[in-house]
């Protein structure tokens, strides 16, 4: 490998490689999305339940690496358990901001799944983020 290809391949490794970065990393293993950082209020209620439903799952389709991480059917136990609805909005688009993907993720779906005050989401009714969807793990909706 030629000197100048070998320096480079050098710089992209040492940019990217875990545990240099100065950002604080969440461990996979863990439920820890950052809520203890966060300002007490609606917003930490909200990571913190997230953070709890978060389920023990394989990250990708062909890789072998557990984790913890978002879906569907624990996201709409949130939803329906803090009554997230259109006053919520601004918490949840805060919380899509954050440094975990897991969070960003979870706080997405319940964006999606959040009503606009008369039921509707604006999503597709095949949609999984549709609370009406049979799909979304909310059926009917909450409590029905």
């Amino acid at each position: 490998m030629p000197p100048k290809t070998l320096i480079t391949c050098a710089v992209i490794f040492f940019a990217l490689a875990p545990g240099l970065s100065h950002s604080k990393e969440y461990s996979l293993h863990r439920r820890d999305i950052g809520c203890a950082e966060m300002e007490a209020g609606r917003g930490r209620q909200i990571c913190e339940a997230i953070s709890q439903s978060l389920t023990w799952q394989w990250m990708g389709h062909a890789v072998i690496a557990p984790g913890y991480k978002p879906d569907s059917g624990s996201l709409a136990n949130v939803h329906c358990r803090l009554k997230i609805g259109k006053d919520d909005l601004d918490a949840l688009q805060r919380l899509t901001q954050s440094h975990d993907w897991r969070l960003q993720v979870g706080a997405e779906m319940l964006l999606r799944m959040a009503t606009d005050g008369d039921g509707k989401t604006g999503e597709p009714e095949n949609s999984m983020s549709d609370p009406a969807s049979a799909g979304s793990g909310l059926g009917k909706g909450c409590g029905r």
